[in-house]
C-alpha cells in the first residue's frame, strides 16, 4: 500500500474501468439473451415465484395485481406453478377478492422495460448491467488515488473473487439491492478522493447535490429491504461531524422522502403501506393450491405476515445470548454463510483501512461502524434467519451491505492486496463460481469440498442450511428415546439401511443429529469389512480406533451439541482410511459401493433430575 495520487494516464487513452465494464456488459448481455432461463436454472428457488410473477405483470398488464392472466403466464413458462409465492389480501373496502403481490416492487419496476423487450432473459440482462455499472464506479473511486491497473485488478476481484456473481443468475432483486447501495456510495464518496480538476463531469461528482442522489438510491433500497436504512447512516453523521447541519438535514430529509414515498405509493397500490404485513401468504400447489385456481383458496394459505419487529431470543435469557455469540462467530467464519469466505476481499478491504488506521478517514470508520451495526442487528432480530433463508450459498441478506465495503479501500500503490482479494476469495468461492447456475439451484453441493469443510457448520440455523434443499437426506428419522433426526451434508454416507449407517471407504462423512432432548451420552457400534482406522467426532476432539476385519466394536462418547430453537443440534464426523467393494469379492451381490465402516447409534437422553 502506499499513499499519494495515481499516476496520470496519456490523454486519449481508455478508462481501463470502462473498457472492463463495456466488455463485461456486452459478453453477459450477449449470454444472458441466449439462455434458456427455465432450463438452465433449473425452476424457480427461493422467492423468485414472486418476482418473476412480479416483474411479468408489470411488463405485461401494466400492474401489480394477480390475476388468472398472471397464472396462465407462469404456466406456460415453467410447466408448473410459482411455488412458494407470496401473495395478499388487497387492504380497503369492497376489495377482499383481489389480491396482490406480498414482495417489494421496486424490482418488478426496474425489470419492467428488459422483461418487455426480452421477456424472461430480461432479468438476467438487468443482472448484468447492474454489475458493470458496479464495476464502473468501483474502479473510477480506486484510481482515484491508485494506479489504474491496482484499482481495476481490486475491483474485478471485490466482485469475482466473492460469492457476487452468483446472485446475478438469481431472479430475484439481491443484485439490484448490491448496485444500489454501491451506486449510493460512489456518488457520497467520490467527492472525497477525487483529485481537483476542472472536467465537468467530475466537478459534478464532486459537488454536495451527490448527497442528495446517494439519498435517493438508499431510500429505494430501503424501501425494498429495510436494513438497508442502516446505510444512511453515515452520511447524515459525517455531515453532522464537519458541522454541515442544513446539509446533513437535507440528505436525511430526502432518504425519508423517498422511502416514505415508495411506501405511500404500495398504500395507493394495495390499500397497505406494509408489502409484507396486512392478510398475507404463502401457497405451494401440492399443499394449499394457487388462488384463482379452482381448487385453491387464498384462506388456505399459510400465513406469513409481518406487521410487527419480533426479538426471537429476548436478551434477558442466557441462552439468547449464547445464540447471539455463536451466530457471531458463524456469521464470520461460517461453513454456509460465513462473512470470511464468501465475502473475502472485504475482509482484505477492512485490513488494509485498519493498517493504516492513523490516518483513517471518518468516512471509513463510520461507514465501518454502520455495517458492523447492522451485522449484529441482524443477528439479533433474525437469530435463525439472519442469511436470508431458504439455504443460499453466502449471506444474501448482507449482500448489499457488502457493497459499501469497497468504499473501506484505502489508497494502494501495488498489486499485492488486489492478489490476496483474488486468491483468498477464490479458494473459497471458485468452484461455485464456475457453473453458477448449478450451485445457484443445488447450493448444498457447494459446501461438500474444498475449502469451505474446514469452516463450522451453523447449528444454530439447522432449518436454514442448504441441505434442507435436498429432500430425502434431510431430517430422516432414526432412533427412538430419543428419536433422532439426521441430515447428510454430503454424499459420503448412505441412509439408513436398518439401524446402520454406511460411510464410504476413504471419506469424511459429516451428519447432523437434531433432537428436542439433549444427549447425555451417544453410543456408536463399529463395524468395517476390512481391517481399518476410524475417526470419530461429535462435536469434540476426534476419537481414532482400528478396527479388524468384521469385528464389531461399540465406542461410547459424549457429544458436544448447539441448543437453539427449543432444540439440540450435533455434528457427527466419521472418517475410514480404507473399504471394499462388495461385487467385487462376492458374486451374491451387485453392491458397487466402496464401503468403509458400518456404524449404528445410540443416544441416551439426559435426565430431567
Amino acid at each position: 500500500m502506499g499513499s499519494g495520487p495515481p499516476p496520470r494516464q496519456p490523454g486519449g487513452s481508455i478508462n481501463p474501468g470502462l473498457l472492463a465494464a463495456l466488455l463485461i456488459a456486452v459478453v453477459g448481455v450477449a449470454a444472458a439473451l441466449t439462455l434458456d432461463v427455465v432450463e438452465s436454472t433449473g425452476g424457480v428457488k427461493g422467492d423468485e415465484a414472486t418476482y418473476v410473477m412480479m416483474a411479468l405483470s408489470v411488463a405485461h398488464d401494466g400492474d401489480l395485481q394477480y390475476e388468472q392472466s398472471d397464472l396462465h403466464r407462469f404456466y406456460r413458462i415453467y410447466g408448473g406453478g410459482p411455488e412458494g409465492i407470496f401473495l395478499k389480501r388487497a387492504g380497503g373496502f369492497d376489495r377482499d377478492n383481489i389480491f396482490f403481490f406480498g414482495k417489494a416492487y421496486l424490482h418488478a419496476l426496474a425489470a419492467a422495460p428488459f422483461v418487455k423487450l426480452f421477456d424472461l432473459n430480461g432479468l438476467l440482462v438487468l443482472n448484468v448491467l447492474l454489475l458493470a455499472g458496479c464495476i464502473l464506479c468501483g474502479h473510477t473511486f480506486l484510481a482515484a488515488r491508485c494506479p489504474a491497473a491496482v484499482a481495476l485488478t481490486f475491483t474485478l476481484a471485490f466482485i469475482g473473487a466473492s460469492i457476487t456473481p452468483l446472485y446475478a443468475v438469481w431472479l430475484a432483486p439481491e443484485m439490484l439491492h448490491f448496485a444500489l447501495v454501491v451506486f449510493a456510495y460512489f456518488f457520497w464518496l467520490y467527492k472525497e478522493v477525487a483529485p481537483a480538476d476542472r472536467a465537468v463531469v467530475r466537478r459534478w461528482l464532486t459537488g454536495p447535490g451527490t448527497d442528495v442522489v446517494a439519498m435517493v438510491l438508499l431510500g429505494l433500497a430501503s424501501f425494498s429491504k429495510p436494513p438497508n436504512l442502516a446505510l444512511a447512516g453515515p452520511i447524515v453523521a459525517l455531515c453532522c461531524w464537519r458541522r454541515q447541519f442544513a446539509r446533513g438535514a437535507l440528505a436525511g430529509a430526502t432518504l425519508i422522502v423517498v422511502a416514505a414515498g415508495a411506501f405511500g405509493v404500495n398504500a395507493l397500490i394495495t390499500g397497505d403501506f406494509n408489502y409484507q404485513g396486512g392478510d398475507r401468504r404463502t401457497f405451494y400447489g401440492g399443499v394449499t393450491g394457487f388462488p384463482l385456481e379452482p381448487r385453491g383458496r387464498f384462506e388456505d394459505g399459510i400465513a406469513v405476515s409481518t406487521n410487527e419487529v419480533q426479538i426471537a431470543e429476548p436478551p434477558t435469557r442466557p441462552e439468547s445470548r449464547m445464540v447471539l455469540v455463536r451466530n457471531a462467530g458463524y456469521f464470520l467464519v461460517g461453513r454456509h454463510f460465513g462473512f470470511v469466505p464468501f465475502f473475502f476481499p472485504g475482509v482484505v478491504a477492512v485490513g488494509c483501512a485498519l493498517a493504516r488506521w492513523r490516518s483513517i478517514e471518518a468516512w471509513r470508520v463510520l461507514t465501518l461502524g454502520a455495517v458492523s451495526a447492522a451485522a449484529v442487528v441482524l443477528l439479533f432480530l433474525l437469530p435463525y434467519s439472519w442469511s436470508g433463508g431458504g439455504g443460499p450459498s453466502g449471506n444474501r441478506y448482507f449482500l448489499s451491505f457488502y457493497g459499501a465495503f469497497l468504499f473501506l479501500a484505502p489508497a494502494m500503490s501495488t498489486l499485492r492486496p488486489a492478489i490476496l482479494a483474488w486468491i483468498g476469495g477464490a479458494v473459497f468461492t471458485a468452484h461455485i463460481l464456475v457453473n453458477p447456475f448449478v450451485s445457484a439451484r443445488q447450493p448444498y453441493v457447494t459446501a461438500r469440498q474444498g475449502a469451505l469443510r474446514l469452516l463450522p457448520v451453523e447449528l444454530t440455523m439447522v432449518n436454514d442450511l442448504p441441505f434442507n434443499l435436498d429432500g430425502p437426506r434431510r431430517h430422516v428419522p432414526y432412533g427412538r428415546d430419543p428419536q433422532l433426526l439426521l441430515s447428510f451434508l454430503d454424499d459420503h454416507a448412505s441412509l439408513p439401511e436398518g439401524a446402520g449407517i454406511w460411510i464410504a471407504g476413504g471419506q469424511t462423512s459429516e451428519i447432523i443429529l437434531y433432537t428436542g432432548t439433549q444427549i447425555e451420552a451417544l453410543a456408536i457400534r463399529l463395524r468395517s469389512p476390512v481391517a481399518n482406522t476410524v475417526g470419530i467426532a461429535v462435536g469434540g476432539p476426534t476419537q481414532t480406533i482400528d478396527l479388524r476385519s468384521n469385528t464389531p466394536v461399540t465406542l461410547r462418547m459424549e457429544p458436544r451439541g448447539v441448543h437453539a430453537r427449543g432444540a439440540w443440534a450435533y455434528l457427527l464426523s466419521v472418517s475410514a482410511r480404507s473399504g471394499i467393494v462388495p461385487r467385487l469379492i462376492s458374486p451374491q451381490t451387485r453392491d458397487a459401493r466402496y464401503l468403509g465402516v458400518r456404524i449404528s447409534l445410540t443416544a441416551t437422553g439426559q435426565s430431567d433430575d
